[in-house]
C-alpha cells in the first residue's frame, strides 16, 4: 500500500508510515513542522516529507511516477477538513483513510498483541516489544512512545506477532480484534467514565474466542468492568487476587525486586506503577509460553522509555526529569515516584490541549491541590495544537482555584521565568519533573544549563 500520511510527524502516524517504508512500500507525507523528531527519524529512512500546504501530493505522485489510484492519504480525527492537503486530495480524487483503520489492518493480517488503557500502556506495550524481541520473536510493534535501546517507536519485524497501543481517546480501540488484549487500568481522560467502561468492554469482548484476556486486578474500574464480561478474564497484579501477582516486592533507590511464581525479577524502572506494567509483560510472556527465567533476563535489561521518567541530567544535586504524563492519573504517578528519589520537588506541567484540559479540570485541580509542602507547581501555556478549538480555559484559571487549597501552585506566563525561578530555588536533593506530552520538556535541558 503506497501512503500519504497528512501529519506524519505525529507519534502514531509516525510508527505507522515507518513500517510501510520498512515492509518496501512507497510512503510520503506532510506536517506544519519538519524539524520535529519523528520526521527526522523518517526522513533518515527515505520517507519523502513535505511541508502541509497542498503540494506534497502532486510533488510525491510524479516523484515515484504513481497515478491517484495507486496511493491512499491517511489522516487521524486531528486533521481538519480545511487542511490544504485534504482539499488537494479531494480535487485529486485520492481514497482517504483513518489512521486507525489503516493500524486495523496491519494489526489483523497477524497474530495481534493489543495494550489498553488510561495509563502506563506505553510502557506495557514497550515492554512487551522489548520481551518479544529479546526472545527472538521479531515482533512487528507500533508504540506511543520511543523504545530506549531499540531506539524506535515501531519495528516491522519478520514474525507473526504485531504488539500495539491501542488509542481509546479517539475511540479507535473498538476496532481491533486481538490475540491478546492486555488492560492495564480506567481513569477519566478523554471521555466520561461510563464512556470509558463501554469502550473496554468492547476491546476486551472482541478479542478472539481461543485468544486470551488479560486484566490488573488492582484498579477498582477494572474489577468493575470484569463483571459484565462474559468470557474468562487472567488478572494480574499486586494484590492477593491477582492470578499472576508480584510477591516480595522491594523498592530500593534505582531499582525494584519481586517474585513471581518463585521466580526472581530485577526491574530497573521506578515506582510501584512500573511494577503493574511489567506484570503486564511477563503475563503476556507467559501466554507465549517464554520461561520466566528468560523474562526476568528480557527486563532486567530494559533501559525503559523516553520521556517515561526519563532522568535528564543532574547540576548541583538536583536532578532534572522528563515525563510524558498528560492525564490525572499519570500526573500522580510520576508525582508518587518522584517522592522516593527526592528530598524536595519542583514540578511543572503543561497541558494538553484546551478540549482534554477542559475535560479533566476537576481532577487536575485536585492532584495540584494534594501536593505536600515540599512540592512547588509551575503551570505553562496550555498547548495549541492548531485548528478550530474554543479557549475558554486557561493554565491561570487552574492554578487560582488550586491556591485556595495550596498556596505553593504558580502561573508566570513565561518559561524563561519558571527555568530562572526553579534554577534559583531549588538545592542539593531536589527533583525537578517536568511534564506534559507536548513540547514542555525542551526546558529540562534549559534548567540544566541554568543550574551550571
Amino acid at each position: 500500500m503506497n501512503a500519504f500520511f497528512i501529519g506524519i510527524g505525529g507519534m502514531g502516524m509516525s510508527g505507522i508510515a515507518k513500517i510501510l517504508k520498512q515492509t518496501g512500500h512507497h510512503v510520503a507525507g506532510s506536517d506544519r513542522n519538519l524539524e520535529g523528531d519523528y520526521c527526522r527519524r523518517l526522513k533518515a529512512l527515505g520517507v519523502d516529507l513535505y511541508l502541509q500546504d497542498g503540494t506534497g501530493l502532486e510533488a510525491f505522485l510524479a516523484a515515484h511516477s504513481l497515478q491517484p489510484a495507486e496511493i491512499v492519504v491517511v489522516k487521524s480525527t486531528a486533521v481538519e477538513d480545511q487542511v490544504p492537503d485534504v482539499i488537494a486530495a479531494r480535487r485529486l480524487g485520492i481514497r482517504e483513510m483513518m489512521r486507525s483503520d489503516l493500524l486495523a489492518q496491519l494489526f489483523h493480517e497477524k497474530q495481534g498483541i493489543a495494550i489498553g488503557g488510561s495509563a502506563g500502556k506505553t510502557t506495557t506495550t514497550g515492554l512487551v516489544t522489548w520481551l518479544l524481541k529479546f526472545a527472538g520473536f521479531e515482533p512487528t510493534s507500533a508504540v506511543g512512545g520511543i523504545v530506549s535501546g531499540l531506539e524506535t517507536n515501531a519495528l516491522a519485524g519478520t514474525g507473526p506477532h504485531f504488539v500495539i497501543e491501542a488509542d481509546e481517546s479517539d475511540g479507535s480501540i473498538v476496532k481491533y480484534h486481538s490475540h491478546i488484549a492486555l488492560l492495564t487500568n480506567i481513569s477519566r481522560d478523554h471521555k466520561t467514565m461510563d464512556e470509558l467502561m463501554e469502550l473496554f468492554r468492547t476491546f476486551l469482548s472482541n478479542v478472539h474466542p481461543d485468544g486470551t484476556v488479560l486484566v490488573c486486578s488492582d484498579d477498582a474500574q477494572n474489577l468493575e468492568l470484569m463483571k459484565t464480561l462474559t468470557r474468562p478474564v487472567v488478572t494480574y497484579g499486586i494484590g492477593p487476587e491477582a492470578t499472576i501477582r508480584a510477591e516480595n516486592i522491594v523498592i530500593g533507590q534505582d531499582q525494584i525486586t519481586f517474585t513471581v511464581a518463585g521466580c526472581p525479577f530485577t526491574l530497573l524502572l521506578p515506582g510501584m506503577h512500573n511494577v503493574q506494567n511489567a506484570l503486564g509483560a511477563i503475563a503476556i510472556g507467559m501466554r507465549l509460553n517464554i520461561p520466566l527465567e528468560e523474562i526476568a533476563a528480557a527486563l532486567l535489561a530494559f533501559p525503559g522509555m523516553k520521556r517515561r521518567f526519563e532522568r535528564v541530567g543532574t547540576a548541583r544535586g538536583v536532578t532534572v526529569v522528563d515525563d510524558f504524563a498528560h492525564n490525572p492519573a499519570e500526573i500522580q504517578a510520576a508525582i508518587k515516584t518522584a517522592r522516593h528519589a527526592s528530598r524536595r520537588r519542583f514540578i511543572v506541567y503543561q497541558p494538553h490541549g484546551f478540549g482534554p484540559t477542559r475535560f479533566t479540570r476537576p481532577d487536575l485541580v485536585k492532584v495540584f491541590s494534594e501536593l505536600n509542602p515540599e512540592e512547588t507547581l509551575y503551570l505553562d501555556d496550555i498547548f495549541y495544537g492548531g485548528g478550530t478549538v474554543e479557549k475558554d480555559i486557561s493554565s491561570r484559571d487552574i492554578i487560582e482555584e488550586v491556591r485556595h487549597r495550596n498556596p505553593n501552585a504558580f502561573y508566570l506566563g513565561d518559561r524563561r521565568q519558571i527555568v530562572e525561578r526553579i534554577a534559583k530555588e531549588a538545592r542539593q536533593g531536589d527533583m525537578v519533573l517536568v511534564m506534559g506530552a507536548r513540547d514542555i520538556n525542551t526546558i529540562c535541558r534549559q534548567i540544566l544549563d541554568y543550574l551550571q
